[in-house]
């Protein structure tokens, strides 16, 4: 008697893998900072809805321009919380984290300026 379900559950496997969505690829974003001031970034997976453990901080110098990454989750984006000199910016309204964080799809990016003292944060 020839056994047929290894090769079975082998097929089924790899149209499993081919049928993932995309979503739950690691979403990257990038960061651009048009400002004199060190941009400190907060990472957080995509399904955190508390933002309490990061998965990194990292940080993009002025002028500078940076990529990073997240795991998504299934959600498809990562959620960022922004800071220069210890001080929360760049938070969004749609409760994300509590008001402090920001969502960033795979693909998007981040354009930090400053005017005067205050910092601004466009998302495209």
């Amino acid at each position: 008697m020839i056994n047929t379900a290894l090769p079975c559950l082998a097929i089924a496997t790899a149209a499993g893998l081919f049928l993932t969505p995309i979503a739950e690829a690691s979403p990257r974003f990038t960061i651009e900072n048009n400002t004199d001031r060190t941009v400190k970034i907060d990472i957080y997976s995509g399904d955190d809805t508390s933002c309490l453990d990061n998965e990194k901080r990292r940080s993009v110098g002025p002028f500078k321009t940076k990529t990073f990454g997240c795991t998504g989750d299934g959600k498809g984006k990562c959620k960022v919380q922004f800071s220069v000199d210890s001080v929360a910016i760049c938070g969004k309204q749609e409760n994300t984290c509590g008001g402090k964080a920001v969502k960033m799809d795979g693909g998007a990016r981040a354009k930090v300026s400053r005017q005067g003292r205050n910092f601004k944060c466009v998302i495209s």
